[in-house]
């Protein structure tokens, strides 16, 4: 399957052209995952499964399930886990940033994937190997707790 995606960080997709990707894929794309990616794009940061579901009451949680795993499957949205609890999704549009989690108190930073950049160039020069780190935060402390 194709994926879809903004050209620039800032730019999402509008919900039309998601729902026609979807349908294009073969997926039904009626009202209730239509208010679903209505409700996606509304998102103004991060969020879970749940907190989506409680956007579009009407719509069955199974439904909003599925549409978020689709919606991930074209490339539009992308789940991180931050720490403990369930992950969280965000607009493809935010695929350039990376997290950053306090194990103290769960404050949570998003960082340029820039910063991790000589990292990257170290891990696949010396160890063969390539870094992605989308997918999980990076643990530590923030510099509140750092001493502790």
């Amino acid at each position: 399957m194709t994926t879809i995606r903004g050209a620039h960080a800032d730019h999402l997709v509008p919900a039309d052209e998601i729902v026609a990707h979807l349908r294009a894929a073969g997926y039904s794309a009626g009202k209730p995952r239509a208010a679903v990616v209505d409700a996606v794009r509304s998102m103004a940061t991060a969020f879970t499964a749940d907190e989506l579901a409680a956007a579009v009451p009407q719509v069955h949680v199974s439904t909003v399930y599925r549409t978020l795993g689709l919606l991930e499957e074209i490339g539009a949205v992308r789940h991180v886990h931050l720490s403990h609890g369930p992950a969280v999704y965000e607009h493809a549009a935010s695929a350039d940033v990376r997290h950053l989690v306090c194990e103290v108190c769960g404050r949570h930073v998003g960082v340029p994937s820039d910063v991790f950049d000589s990292l990257r160039k170290r891990l696949a020069r010396d160890y063969d190997f390539v870094l992605d780190g989308s997918h999980f935060a990076i643990v530590g402390r923030c510099r509140e707790h750092a001493e502790g």
